[in-house]
């Protein structure tokens, strides 16, 4: 099911569909047609994108020997890699820049978005994604090989990593990005795209809990750094602008020392979190006012700021308060598009759609070099009716970075093939001219 990005972004939406329905919420503001009517339009061409690369590729033989000596010789080539991205972020972030010379994480958040990113935060930001190569690698390994366990912790270490960093500025989205890749990339690999596998199920159920109560935790840190309640901030938070609890939850969460009130008091944040984002771009599609364009500077903002960094492109100020109704609040996957794009977001959706299944049964053929790409692909599909894993969590970075080993392996089995190739040919090429003579 897995390597079917249709199904993926269908499963996306009937889980937030659920959730919707399930969850003591109510609406404060109502969601237009028009603005729907747009959101299903993107989803019709990424599934029409999808439906005309169906069957266009031939299913071959995995090539796990290829995939062995590609990793024997690249594991250790990308743990330098991907843990040099993070020092360079590290020193970047919390010594050039200042991040870590104050005694709140919110007071580092502030001074990092002040601060002008430099040449050593595009070179971060371009290495840090190879952190999420290495375990994929190891886990692509074939069964018979042999087993180091050092490897496996080191490339479980470092896949985790950028969700640690993020989660010292008190950032969800990384993490939230860091351990559905690990999800996705874990079922792709060792158990051919399938949903749940047995085996899968406890590390799954683990990582959900694990999730809830460090972004719970995450969340009431952030509140005692502003020195506001938790109730209070439920009703009064930017998410609670256009979604609430209902009567029966505030009746609840008034209940003090129930622990019925103490589990939607904690919980609450998290629903709103994830479910607030469709109305708030429902109120970025009925703004009264004009709305401002980007042409594509959110999507491919990596490309706009290394040039900028070399002075060649000033680029799109994205710090603009009158880009969006609100800033800094989710507005689903398709408020960023409709800010980039307008109109022409469904184009977009289509050639994302395409090329998501052409990564998708490249991914299902065997080929190494198309699984981390497809794995993050399916995040991103996933998440479609919450964030846009685009632009947030770095997310074009790791495409950009995903899609530099892609290239990087394609070549080096092209080489390696040739190679075979004329060994073959040199070794039969003498029987055969010994049989002419």
């Amino acid at each position: 099911m897995l390597f079917y990005p249709e199904l993926v972004a269908l499963m996306g939406v009937l889980v937030y569909l659920t959730l919707l329905l399930l969850a003591p919420l109510k609406l404060v503001f109502p969601v237009s047609w028009e603005s729907l009517g747009y959101i299903f339009l993107c989803y019709f061409a990424f599934f029409f994108g999808c439906l005309l690369m169906a069957g266009r590729r031939r299913q071959l033989v995995r090539d796990k020997q290829g995939n062995s000596q590609f990793g024997k010789r690249a594991f250790w080539w990308f743990v330098f890699i991907g843990a040099t991205g993070m020092a360079v972020r590290i020193l970047d972030k919390w010594f050039l820049r200042g991040a870590g010379l104050v005694s709140s994480a919110l007071e580092s958040r502030e001074l990092l978005a002040d601060a002008a990113a430099g040449p050593l935060a595009a070179l971060g930001g371009l290495l840090y994604p190879f952190c999420f190569v290495p375990l994929i690698i190891w886990w692509s390994r074939p069964t018979n090989s042999e087993k180091k366990p050092l490897a496996k912790w080191v490339a479980a270490t470092l896949f985790i990593l950028p969700a640690i960093d993020a989660l010292l500025l008190l950032s969800r989205s990384q993490m939230l990005v860091t351990f559905s890749m690990m999800y996705f990339a874990a079922a792709c690999v060792l158990y051919r795209g399938r949903l749940l596998p047995k085996k899968l199920i406890f590390p799954v159920l683990f990582g959900i809990a694990g999730l809830l109560i460090v972004s719970i935790s995450v969340f009431v840190t952030r509140l005692n750094e502003m020195n506001f309640d938790l109730a209070f901030s439920i009703q009064n938070s930017a998410y609670g602008y256009v979604i609430t609890p209902d009567a029966t939850a505030v009746r609840l969460m008034n209940q003090s020392g129930s622990l019925a009130g103490a589990a939607f008091t904690s919980f609450m944040p998290m629903l709103q979190y994830y479910l607030h984002g469709l109305f708030e771009f429902g109120l970025l599609w009925d703004r009264a006012d004009n709305q401002m364009f980007t042409y594509g500077a959110q999507h491919f903002a990596p490309y706009l700021k290394g040039l900028s960094v070399f002075g060649i492109s000033s680029g799109f100020s994205l710090a603009n308060p009158n880009l969006y109704f609100r800033s800094g609040i989710f507005t689903t996957f398709f408020g960023p598009l409709w800010v980039d794009f307008a109109w022409l977001g469904p184009l977009f959706m289509l050639g994302f759609g395409l090329f998501s299944k052409y990564s998708a049964q490249r991914a299902r053929e065997g080929f190494l070099g198309a699984m981390p790409l497809h794995a993050y692909f399916c995040v991103v599909v996933f998440f479609m009716p919450v964030v846009n894993f685009m632009i947030s969590g770095q997310g074009m970075y790791i495409i950009n970075a995903l899609g530099i080993f892609w290239i990087f392996y394609a070549n080096n089995l092209r080489r390696q093939r040739q190679f075979t190739h004329r060994s073959v040919r040199n070794s039969v090429e003498p029987v055969f001219l010994k049989r002419r003579t």
